[in-house]
């Protein structure tokens, strides 16, 4: 089987976009083969619509303005004033409580005393020491049955 060949045209191409002029290649062309094209093998992943330069895409810092440091550093100053002070007065009301628990303690100590030395003076010991000097008799035991005569 024959087959025919057309008679070879001229096509008209576009020049190569790829290459800037200088010899330079583009900034969005992969330099080397490791690097990623996008996610369909060689293809980008722009799809047909154009790639913003570098530069664009690099996001700058924020500008502050200088009031606004200087109005978050006075904050930040206060903030930390505020606590150091608090900080001082709780370890000042932990003392003055420390103290008034050491008072508390020294005057339950003296009561205790107190009331042991009482407890002794009115205790049975001494009633019945006090009861026989006086002239009473020991009856004994408190638990006999007393049976009435009729």
């Amino acid at each position: 089987m024959n087959y025919m060949k057309s008679p070879l045209s001229k096509t008209k191409s576009k020049a190569n976009r790829r290459v800037i002029s200088g010899g330079e290649t583009a900034k969005r062309k992969r330099k080397s083969i490791f690097e990623s094209a996008g996610s369909a093998g060689g293809g980008s992943a722009s799809h047909g619509q154009r790639i913003k330069p570098e530069s664009a895409k690099k996001k700058a810092l924020p500008k502050v303005a200088p009031w606004k440091m200087i109005l978050a550093s006075i904050l930040v100053a206060t903030c930390g004033l505020l606590y150091i002070s608090h900080v001082f007065s709780t370890q000042q009301t932990l003392m003055e409580v420390q103290q008034l628990e050491n008072e508390f303690n020294k005057a339950q100590r003296m009561y205790e005393e107190q009331r042991l030395s009482y407890d002794r003076m009115v205790g049975p010991k001494e009633i019945y020491q006090q009861a026989r000097q006086q002239g009473f008799i020991n009856a004994g035991p408190a638990d006999q049955i007393i049976i009435p005569e009729p």
